[in-house]
């Protein structure tokens, strides 16, 4: 009888759980609520703008131009003057005073995902919550590498929506569907976190192409830049951050996407998380090393940071993601009332969420202290090294905000010793640049898209200035 107590006591306890973790988990009563019509922002945009009196951030030379008149017209900067403007312009314009603010351009990510950040599986109801958070934070353009839940159909209809005006967000670039080696990551993290066995992962509804030395690379990759695909992202992976070991593509197979995709225009993102396939990696030659070594601290690295510098192969440090283990634990971004002001009531309940904190802290394989120690060391190295930097957050992953994690990346850049001035540029003209997008981004100059923030403070100051944000213009509307 005892044994029978103990058992009907163990199973109310599991059934008792299982409510709580239903109602305090599972049930998330709050949506992803869009704040923004598109119909509401991309109205009729006038005979244009003058914004009077702005003082202008110059990214490339990280100085200020003062009391400048800025004159929009069709979405685009017409002109920059100052001195008195005309009465002919006083009275066909919208005059707005930007006296004592300050204009810099709209930021650039390179290594984003259209998922909310919060601790809850992503699903269609968050990307169009992304996509306006990015925008309300004044990025102008994501490059979204793989979909983190969905395939490249779905990126081509977000792609489509944003290019329309039939969703509020920046201009997005996309890799498509990601490559890796069959039964290679993320498969693992994805079965880790859905609970459903590798073997039954629905490789296509996740968005990831699984390859080897029988794949025809030319048909794939012909197949990704006809589909309008920016890029190609590799998972050269052996194991998460230290954590158990993957199969990986081989270097010979990456050598060989590397190749094909340059006949077709495409750059090549390379995932990478240890130093081993970080050095594989650069010898196949790919042209945007994703993420920070976090198993070791580098060692004997100079002859790599050679190549890099000067082949050269640019490097997205995304150094929030040193810091999810941090933030789940410690639950900070909460007291952050610049996350709080334009994430939606679900992601920020699944942040407050005590039992799921303490799930997605257990589903964690690696010593996460360690690892956030590794990628910060190493990025001093990297930066020192004088390695080509493009800011990407990795927007999308669990606490890192789209939007809100661009202007945290710039703060753990400026802390891991670049300058203000360099990392203003990373996420900015240097993006530009890359991308051949540098006649219409990246600066403040007469001729190019009217994308910018209006900041109450000066960056060149203080990076953390980027937040203080009056008005975001993109493409000439404000968002608003």
């Amino acid at each position: 009888m005892k044994v029978l107590k103990y058992l009907l006591i163990g199973v109310a306890v599991l059934l008792l759980a299982g409510v709580v973790a239903y109602f305090a988990w599972f049930h998330n009563p709050y949506e992803h609520a869009l704040k923004l019509d598109p119909a509401s922002v991309y109205t009729d945009r006038g005979p244009g703008i003058i914004l009077m009196n702005a003082n202008i951030i110059d990214v490339e030379s990280g100085s200020l131009s003062e009391a400048q008149h800025l004159y929009i017209r069709d979405g685009v900067i017409a002109g920059m003057f100052t001195g008195s403007v005309p009465d002919s312009l006083l009275d066909a314009y919208q005059i707005i005073n930007a006296e004592g603010r300050y204009i810099m351009p709209a930021m650039i990510d390179m290594h984003a995902h259209l998922n909310t950040g919060g601790l809850i599986p992503p699903d269609e109801s968050g990307r169009l919550m992304a996509l306006e958070q990015y925008a309300r934070y004044g990025v102008g353009l994501i490059f979204t590498l793989g979909g983190h839940g969905f395939n490249q159909e779905i990126t081509l209809d977000l792609i489509r929506k944003q290019q329309n005006r039939e969703a509020v967000g920046p201009v997005i670039y996309a890799t498509g569907d990601i490559f890796t080696a069959p039964g290679g990551y993320p498969l693992g993290m994805i079965s880790m976190m859905s609970g459903v066995s590798v073997d039954n992962i629905d490789v296509s509804e996740e968005g990831i192409l699984m390859i080897d030395e029988e794949t025809d690379l030319d048909l794939l990759i012909s197949t990704q830049k006809e589909m309008g695909m920016k890029g190609i992202k590799v998972m050269v992976e052996t194991g998460l951050g230290g954590g158990p070991a993957e199969p990986r593509i081989s270097t010979e197979l990456i050598r060989n996407i590397v190749e094909i995709a340059s006949e077709h225009g495409l750059t090549v993102f390379a995932h990478v998380s240890r130093q081993g396939d970080f050095e594989d990696a650069i010898n196949a030659g790919v042209n945007v090393l994703v993420h920070t070594v976090g198993d070791q601290a580098l060692t004997n690295a100079e002859p790599f940071f050679e190549i890099m510098r000067t082949q050269p192969i640019y490097y997205t440090p995304t150094l929030s993601i040193a810091y999810v283990p941090h933030y789940i634990k410690t639950g900070k971004l909460l007291d952050d009332p610049f996350m709080l002001q334009y994430s939606s009531k679900r992601t920020v309940r699944s942040l407050q969420n005590w039992l799921v904190n303490k799930l997605m802290l257990g589903m964690l394989e690696f010593d996460a202290e360690s690892v956030e120690e590794n990628m910060l060391q190493n990025f001093v190295l990297f930066h020192q090294a004088g390695v080509p930097v493009l800011m990407g957050a990795d927007a999308g992953n669990p606490s890192v905000i789209p939007g809100y994690s661009a202007h945290r990346e710039l703060q753990y850049m400026v802390a891991g010793g670049m300058s203000i001035t360099d990392v203003l540029r990373s996420a900015t003209i240097d993006p530009a640049r890359f991308l051949g997008l540098d006649d219409s981004m990246g600066t403040i100059t007469e001729g190019k898209t009217a994308s910018f923030l209006l900041l109450d403070r000066n960056p060149l100051e203080d990076v953390r200035n980027t937040q203080s944000i009056h008005r975001v213009m993109l493409e000439g509307y404000w968002i608003e």
